[in-house]
Protein backbone atom coordinates (compact mmCIF):
# COMPACT_ATOMS: atom_id res chain seq x y z
CA UNK A 1 0.00 0.00 0.00
CA UNK A 2 1.23 3.48 -0.83
CA UNK A 3 2.17 5.99 1.85
CA UNK A 4 -1.21 7.69 1.51
CA UNK A 5 -4.43 5.93 0.62
CA UNK A 6 -5.17 6.59 -3.02
CA UNK A 7 -8.84 7.45 -3.41
CA UNK A 8 -11.06 7.44 -6.48
CA UNK A 9 -14.57 8.88 -6.37
CA UNK A 10 -17.42 7.70 -8.56
CA UNK A 11 -19.96 10.48 -8.79
CA UNK A 12 -19.05 14.15 -8.44
CA UNK A 13 -22.43 15.69 -7.61
CA UNK A 14 -23.74 17.44 -4.51
CA UNK A 15 -23.04 14.81 -1.84
CA UNK A 16 -19.65 14.05 -3.38
CA UNK A 17 -18.55 17.60 -2.65
CA UNK A 18 -18.93 16.90 1.08
CA UNK A 19 -16.96 13.67 0.70
CA UNK A 20 -14.24 15.49 -1.24
CA UNK A 21 -13.92 18.02 1.57
CA UNK A 22 -13.48 15.13 4.00
CA UNK A 23 -10.79 13.49 1.86
CA UNK A 24 -9.04 16.84 1.34
CA UNK A 25 -8.85 17.30 5.11
CA UNK A 26 -7.39 13.86 5.79
CA UNK A 27 -3.60 13.67 6.04
CA UNK A 28 -3.46 9.95 5.30
CA UNK A 29 -5.38 9.95 2.02
CA UNK A 30 -5.42 11.77 -1.31
CA UNK A 31 -7.94 12.01 -4.14
CA UNK A 32 -6.24 10.81 -7.30
CA UNK A 33 -9.15 10.10 -9.65
CA UNK A 34 -12.73 11.22 -10.25
CA UNK A 35 -15.38 9.51 -12.36
CA UNK A 36 -18.69 11.01 -13.46
CA UNK A 37 -20.76 10.48 -16.61
CA UNK A 38 -21.54 14.21 -16.73
CA UNK A 39 -18.86 16.37 -18.32
CA UNK A 40 -19.72 19.50 -16.34
CA UNK A 41 -19.44 17.64 -13.04
CA UNK A 42 -15.94 16.51 -14.03
CA UNK A 43 -14.90 20.01 -15.10
CA UNK A 44 -16.25 21.57 -11.90
CA UNK A 45 -14.15 19.09 -9.93
CA UNK A 46 -10.98 20.25 -11.66
CA UNK A 47 -11.78 23.88 -10.91
CA UNK A 48 -12.80 23.40 -7.29
CA UNK A 49 -10.51 20.62 -6.05
CA UNK A 50 -7.53 20.82 -8.37
CA UNK A 51 -7.75 17.22 -9.57
CA UNK A 52 -5.65 16.73 -12.70
CA UNK A 53 -7.57 16.62 -15.97
CA UNK A 54 -5.99 13.30 -16.92
CA UNK A 55 -7.39 11.83 -13.68
CA UNK A 56 -10.99 12.44 -14.77
CA UNK A 57 -13.02 9.60 -16.26
CA UNK A 58 -16.48 9.22 -17.77
CA UNK A 59 -16.76 5.54 -16.83
CA UNK A 60 -15.79 3.55 -13.75
CA UNK A 61 -14.23 0.75 -15.80
CA UNK A 62 -11.63 3.15 -17.23
CA UNK A 63 -10.82 4.58 -13.82
CA UNK A 64 -10.39 1.18 -12.17
CA UNK A 65 -8.27 -0.06 -15.07
CA UNK A 66 -5.94 2.91 -15.43
CA UNK A 67 -5.47 4.17 -11.85
CA UNK A 68 -4.02 2.26 -8.92
CA UNK A 69 -6.48 2.83 -6.06
CA UNK A 70 -6.80 1.77 -2.45
CA UNK A 71 -10.29 3.18 -1.88
CA UNK A 72 -13.34 3.81 -4.05
CA UNK A 73 -15.93 6.28 -2.74
CA UNK A 74 -19.34 5.84 -4.41
CA UNK A 75 -21.59 8.91 -4.53
CA UNK A 76 -23.99 7.94 -7.31
CA UNK A 77 -27.75 7.34 -7.44
CA UNK A 78 -28.81 4.38 -5.31
CA UNK A 79 -29.53 1.95 -8.12
CA UNK A 80 -25.85 2.01 -9.20
CA UNK A 81 -24.36 1.15 -5.80
CA UNK A 82 -24.28 -2.62 -6.11
CA UNK A 83 -22.64 -2.77 -9.55
CA UNK A 84 -20.01 -0.15 -8.70
CA UNK A 85 -19.17 -1.57 -5.28
CA UNK A 86 -18.65 -5.08 -6.65
CA UNK A 87 -16.46 -3.72 -9.45
CA UNK A 88 -14.37 -1.81 -6.91
CA UNK A 89 -13.96 -4.88 -4.71
CA UNK A 90 -12.90 -6.94 -7.72
CA UNK A 91 -10.25 -4.28 -8.38
CA UNK A 92 -8.91 -4.79 -4.83
CA UNK A 93 -10.28 -1.58 -3.30
CA UNK A 94 -11.96 -0.76 -0.03
CA UNK A 95 -15.40 0.78 -0.58
CA UNK A 96 -17.23 3.72 0.99
CA UNK A 97 -20.75 3.95 -0.41
CA UNK A 98 -23.40 6.60 0.16
CA UNK A 99 -26.61 5.69 1.93
CA UNK A 100 -28.83 3.82 1.38
CA UNK A 101 -26.43 0.94 0.81
CA UNK A 102 -28.52 -0.24 -2.17
CA UNK A 103 -32.14 -0.57 -3.28
CA UNK A 104 -32.85 -4.00 -1.79
CA UNK A 105 -31.59 -6.33 0.90
CA UNK A 106 -30.51 -8.82 -1.75
CA UNK A 107 -28.28 -6.20 -3.38
CA UNK A 108 -26.75 -5.45 0.02
CA UNK A 109 -26.05 -9.13 0.58
CA UNK A 110 -24.24 -9.31 -2.76
CA UNK A 111 -22.09 -6.32 -1.80
CA UNK A 112 -21.20 -7.86 1.57
CA UNK A 113 -20.24 -11.11 -0.13
CA UNK A 114 -18.01 -9.32 -2.66
CA UNK A 115 -16.25 -7.39 0.10
CA UNK A 116 -15.53 -10.53 2.08
CA UNK A 117 -14.23 -12.36 -0.99
CA UNK A 118 -11.90 -9.44 -1.72
CA UNK A 119 -10.89 -9.10 1.96
CA UNK A 120 -11.72 -5.40 1.80
CA UNK A 121 -13.83 -3.13 4.00
CA UNK A 122 -17.32 -1.97 3.08
CA UNK A 123 -18.50 1.17 4.87
CA UNK A 124 -21.87 2.81 4.39
CA UNK A 125 -21.92 6.60 4.74
CA UNK A 126 -24.32 6.95 7.66
CA UNK A 127 -22.96 10.32 8.60
CA UNK A 128 -25.17 11.13 11.61
CA UNK A 129 -23.13 8.69 13.69
CA UNK A 130 -20.10 10.98 13.40
CA UNK A 131 -21.58 14.28 14.55
CA UNK A 132 -21.52 15.70 18.07
CA UNK A 133 -25.05 14.51 18.77
CA UNK A 134 -24.55 10.97 17.53
CA UNK A 135 -21.22 10.56 19.32
CA UNK A 136 -22.58 11.98 22.59
CA UNK A 137 -25.64 9.73 22.53
CA UNK A 138 -23.41 6.73 21.85
CA UNK A 139 -21.15 7.71 24.78
CA UNK A 140 -24.17 7.80 27.11
CA UNK A 141 -25.28 4.36 25.91
CA UNK A 142 -21.78 2.91 26.27
CA UNK A 143 -21.52 4.29 29.81
CA UNK A 144 -24.62 2.28 30.78
CA UNK A 145 -26.65 5.38 31.60
CA UNK A 146 -29.64 4.39 29.49
CA UNK A 147 -29.94 0.71 30.31
CA UNK A 148 -31.97 -1.60 28.07
CA UNK A 149 -33.68 0.37 25.30
CA UNK A 150 -37.20 -0.97 24.75
CA UNK A 151 -39.02 1.78 22.82
CA UNK A 152 -38.17 4.62 20.51
CA UNK A 153 -39.25 6.88 17.70
CA UNK A 154 -37.25 8.59 14.99
CA UNK A 155 -38.24 11.09 12.35
CA UNK A 156 -36.84 13.16 9.54
CA UNK A 157 -39.51 15.44 8.12
CA UNK A 158 -39.57 18.19 5.55
CA UNK A 159 -42.65 20.34 4.95
CA UNK A 160 -41.82 21.36 1.37
CA UNK A 161 -38.46 19.85 0.48
CA UNK A 162 -38.70 17.57 -2.52
CA UNK A 163 -35.26 17.55 -4.20
CA UNK A 164 -35.25 19.47 -7.47
CA UNK A 165 -31.71 18.37 -8.35
CA UNK A 166 -30.09 15.04 -9.11
CA UNK A 167 -32.02 11.83 -9.66
CA UNK A 168 -33.85 11.66 -6.34
CA UNK A 169 -37.40 11.67 -7.74
CA UNK A 170 -36.64 9.15 -10.52
CA UNK A 171 -37.59 5.68 -9.30
CA UNK A 172 -35.33 3.95 -11.82
CA UNK A 173 -32.28 5.76 -10.43
CA UNK A 174 -33.12 6.12 -6.75
CA UNK A 175 -35.39 3.16 -6.06
CA UNK A 176 -37.35 5.11 -3.45
CA UNK A 177 -38.23 8.51 -2.05
CA UNK A 178 -37.77 10.05 1.40
CA UNK A 179 -37.46 6.60 3.00
CA UNK A 180 -34.16 6.12 1.17
CA UNK A 181 -33.05 9.76 1.24
CA UNK A 182 -33.95 10.89 4.77
CA UNK A 183 -35.51 8.11 6.83
CA UNK A 184 -32.42 5.96 6.46
CA UNK A 185 -30.40 8.55 8.42
CA UNK A 186 -32.48 8.53 11.60
CA UNK A 187 -33.30 4.83 11.34
CA UNK A 188 -29.61 3.94 11.20
CA UNK A 189 -28.78 6.18 14.18
CA UNK A 190 -31.59 4.70 16.26
CA UNK A 191 -30.55 1.13 15.41
CA UNK A 192 -26.89 2.00 16.09
CA UNK A 193 -27.79 3.22 19.58
CA UNK A 194 -29.97 0.12 20.13
CA UNK A 195 -27.04 -2.14 19.08
CA UNK A 196 -28.94 -3.37 16.00
CA UNK A 197 -31.51 -5.76 17.46
CA UNK A 198 -32.93 -8.32 15.04
CA UNK A 199 -36.11 -7.00 13.36
CA UNK A 200 -38.95 -9.49 12.94
CA UNK A 201 -41.79 -7.47 11.42
CA UNK A 202 -42.72 -4.07 10.01
CA UNK A 203 -46.07 -2.36 9.68
CA UNK A 204 -45.68 0.48 7.22
CA UNK A 205 -47.63 3.01 5.20
CA UNK A 206 -46.55 5.12 2.25
CA UNK A 207 -48.33 8.18 0.88
CA UNK A 208 -48.07 10.23 -2.29
CA UNK A 209 -50.37 13.19 -1.75
CA UNK A 210 -48.45 16.39 -2.52
CA UNK A 211 -45.28 15.87 -4.54
CA UNK A 212 -46.94 14.69 -7.75
CA UNK A 213 -49.03 17.87 -8.02
CA UNK A 214 -48.08 21.45 -8.97
CA UNK A 215 -47.13 23.50 -5.90
CA UNK A 216 -44.67 26.06 -4.61
CA UNK A 217 -41.91 23.41 -4.72
CA UNK A 218 -39.25 23.62 -7.45
CA UNK A 219 -39.23 20.05 -8.77
CA UNK A 220 -41.21 18.93 -11.81
CA UNK A 221 -44.18 16.89 -10.47
CA UNK A 222 -44.63 15.23 -13.88
CA UNK A 223 -41.24 13.55 -13.41
CA UNK A 224 -42.02 12.29 -9.90
CA UNK A 225 -41.98 8.47 -10.14
CA UNK A 226 -40.87 7.35 -6.65
CA UNK A 227 -43.64 5.69 -4.61
CA UNK A 228 -43.97 8.15 -1.74
CA UNK A 229 -43.55 11.67 -0.46
CA UNK A 230 -44.23 10.54 3.13
CA UNK A 231 -43.83 7.20 4.89
CA UNK A 232 -44.21 5.77 8.37
CA UNK A 233 -43.30 2.45 9.90
CA UNK A 234 -43.56 0.50 13.15
CA UNK A 235 -40.87 -2.12 13.74
CA UNK A 236 -40.93 -5.05 16.16
CA UNK A 237 -37.64 -6.66 17.24
CA UNK A 238 -36.85 -10.15 18.48
CA UNK A 239 -35.84 -8.80 21.91
CA UNK A 240 -39.29 -7.23 22.44
CA UNK A 241 -38.26 -3.65 21.65
CA UNK A 242 -40.24 -1.51 19.22
CA UNK A 243 -39.40 1.54 17.11
CA UNK A 244 -41.43 3.90 14.95
CA UNK A 245 -40.08 5.96 12.05
CA UNK A 246 -41.59 8.81 10.05
CA UNK A 247 -40.10 10.60 7.08
CA UNK A 248 -41.26 13.05 4.41
CA UNK A 249 -40.22 15.34 1.59
CA UNK A 250 -43.61 17.04 1.56
CA UNK A 251 -46.06 17.25 4.46
CA UNK A 252 -48.41 19.84 5.92
CA UNK A 253 -46.58 20.43 9.21
CA UNK A 254 -45.19 23.42 11.07
CA UNK A 255 -41.53 24.44 11.17
CA UNK A 256 -41.34 23.02 14.68
CA UNK A 257 -42.02 19.52 13.32
CA UNK A 258 -39.37 19.45 10.60
CA UNK A 259 -35.79 18.21 10.91
CA UNK A 260 -34.04 15.17 12.36
CA UNK A 261 -34.88 13.63 15.70
CA UNK A 262 -34.34 10.36 17.53
CA UNK A 263 -35.93 9.55 20.89
CA UNK A 264 -35.05 6.31 22.68
CA UNK A 265 -36.21 5.12 26.09
CA UNK A 266 -34.42 2.64 28.31
CA UNK A 267 -35.11 1.28 31.79
CA UNK A 268 -32.59 3.70 33.30
CA UNK A 269 -32.90 6.83 31.14
CA UNK A 270 -34.07 8.28 27.85
CA UNK A 271 -32.18 9.93 25.01
CA UNK A 272 -33.09 12.69 22.59
CA UNK A 273 -31.11 13.79 19.54
CA UNK A 274 -32.58 17.29 19.18
CA UNK A 275 -32.15 19.05 21.47
CA UNK A 276 -29.41 16.77 22.78
CA UNK A 277 -30.79 15.52 26.09
CA UNK A 278 -30.46 12.75 28.67
CA UNK A 279 -33.68 12.24 30.67
CA UNK A 280 -33.53 10.39 33.98
CA UNK A 281 -34.53 10.42 37.66
CA UNK A 282 -32.28 12.34 40.04
CA UNK A 283 -33.02 13.16 43.70
CA UNK A 284 -36.68 12.30 43.35
CA UNK A 285 -37.14 14.32 40.18
CA UNK A 286 -37.29 13.61 36.46
CA UNK A 287 -34.42 15.67 35.07
CA UNK A 288 -33.54 16.79 31.55
CA UNK A 289 -29.73 16.91 31.33
CA UNK A 290 -28.16 18.81 28.43
CA UNK A 291 -24.38 18.73 27.95
CA UNK A 292 -22.61 22.07 28.13
CA UNK A 293 -19.48 20.55 26.60
CA UNK A 294 -20.37 17.50 24.47
CA UNK A 295 -17.86 14.96 23.25
CA UNK A 296 -14.95 16.32 21.22
CA UNK A 297 -15.33 15.34 17.56
CA UNK A 298 -14.35 16.96 14.25
CA UNK A 299 -16.53 19.96 13.51
CA UNK A 300 -17.58 18.60 10.12
CA UNK A 301 -19.42 15.27 10.22
CA UNK A 302 -18.07 14.25 6.81
CA UNK A 303 -14.52 14.86 8.01
CA UNK A 304 -15.26 12.59 10.97
CA UNK A 305 -16.79 9.95 8.74
CA UNK A 306 -13.81 9.87 6.38
CA UNK A 307 -11.37 9.87 9.29
CA UNK A 308 -13.07 6.84 10.84
CA UNK A 309 -12.87 4.91 7.56
CA UNK A 310 -9.22 5.78 6.97
CA UNK A 311 -8.30 4.75 10.51
CA UNK A 312 -10.10 1.43 10.10
CA UNK A 313 -8.21 0.67 6.89
CA UNK A 314 -4.78 1.70 8.15
CA UNK A 315 -5.10 0.05 11.57
CA UNK A 316 -6.90 -3.10 10.47
CA UNK A 317 -10.05 -2.27 12.41
CA UNK A 318 -13.59 -3.38 11.50
CA UNK A 319 -15.66 -1.14 9.26
CA UNK A 320 -17.19 1.76 11.24
CA UNK A 321 -20.52 1.14 9.45
CA UNK A 322 -20.37 -2.44 8.15
CA UNK A 323 -22.60 -3.89 5.49
CA UNK A 324 -24.14 -6.29 7.99
CA UNK A 325 -25.61 -3.35 9.91
CA UNK A 326 -26.74 -1.66 6.71
CA UNK A 327 -28.46 -4.90 5.76
CA UNK A 328 -30.67 -4.69 8.85
CA UNK A 329 -31.57 -1.10 7.99
CA UNK A 330 -32.29 -2.08 4.39
CA UNK A 331 -34.51 -4.98 5.44
CA UNK A 332 -36.62 -2.54 7.46
CA UNK A 333 -36.85 -0.04 4.59
CA UNK A 334 -37.84 -2.86 2.24
CA UNK A 335 -40.44 -3.86 4.82
CA UNK A 336 -41.96 -0.37 4.98
CA UNK A 337 -42.44 -0.34 1.22
CA UNK A 338 -43.75 -3.93 1.14
CA UNK A 339 -46.14 -3.33 4.03
CA UNK A 340 -47.36 -0.07 2.53
CA UNK A 341 -48.14 -1.83 -0.72
CA UNK A 342 -49.78 -4.84 0.94
CA UNK A 343 -51.71 -2.86 3.52
CA UNK A 344 -50.66 -5.18 6.34
CA UNK A 345 -47.74 -6.06 8.60
CA UNK A 346 -44.96 -8.03 6.94
CA UNK A 347 -42.13 -10.18 8.24
CA UNK A 348 -38.60 -8.99 7.57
Amino acid sequence: MTEKLRVGLIGAGGIAQHHMAGWEENQDAEMVAICDIKRKAREDTVERWGVAKDALFDGHEKMLEKVELDVVDICTPNACHKLLAIAAFEAGCHVLVEKPVAISADECRAMIKAGKEADRLLMVAQVLRFGVEGQTLRAWVDAGLVGDIYWGQCSCLRARGVPSWGEFIDAEASGGGPCYDLGVHVLDLALHLMDFPEPVSVSGATYLELADKPSLMKHDPAKYTVPEDMAAGFIRFANGATLSVQTSWALNVTEAAVGHNVILCGDKAGLQYSPLTLIREENGMLVNATPQVPVDVPGDIFVGEIAAFVEAILKGKPSPVPGEQALITQRILDGIYASGQAGEEVEV
